[in-house]
């Protein structure tokens, strides 16, 4: 049965996230026509992303929810 599943992820840029998700999809095992919606909004986590130069705040927060078979 399918489920309905969502991955909610901090970052500096959108297309750097969705770049990201996409690299990884075939890892989570979703394809293309599973996305439902991509949402981006403020960051809500309070969470510090790694950088090269160290530490900073993300600038951006991505929802994406999508259909998953497990």
């Amino acid at each position: 049965m399918r489920k309905l599943k969502c991955h909610q992820i901090s970052g500096l840029t959108v297309q750097e996230v969705l770049d990201e998700f996409n690299e990884r999809s075939e890892e989570f095992g979703i394809s293309e026509h599973d996305i439902l919606s991509v949402s981006a909004m403020p960051p809500t986590l309070g969470s510090k992303l790694a950088t090269p130069k160290g530490t900073t705040d993300p600038k951006v927060e991505v929802v994406i929810v999508y259909w998953a078979n497990e």
